[in-house]
């Protein structure tokens, strides 16, 4: 299982200004297709909808435990490379 962290390239909105998505699957290529058809989790549909484009920033091996480690950080934008590049 592999966990991914993806950018989307501006804020969702202006009342709700998330730019990630944390998520894991067994087959990621397949889950990112879920997401660019509109099958994937609400907020990367919400962006489809909006017209707002995402790529993928990141990724980690580890399943669902490893994921939920991330997401208890709350801080995308520092997990993110594309927000924070490496020096």
């Amino acid at each position: 299982m592999t966990v991914y962290l993806l950018h989307f390239d501006e804020p969702i909105s202006d009342r709700h200004t998330c730019q990630h998505y944390l998520g894991s699957g067994d087959d990621v290529n397949a889950r990112l297709g879920d997401h660019l058809a509109g099958r994937g989790a609400r907020l990367t549909r919400v962006a489809l909808e909006r017209g707002i484009s995402w790529r993928v920033a990141r990724l980690w091996q580890g399943g669902r435990r490893k994921e939920r480690l991330l997401k208890r950080q709350k801080n995308g934008p520092r997990l993110c490379p594309i927000c924070n590049p490496p020096d």
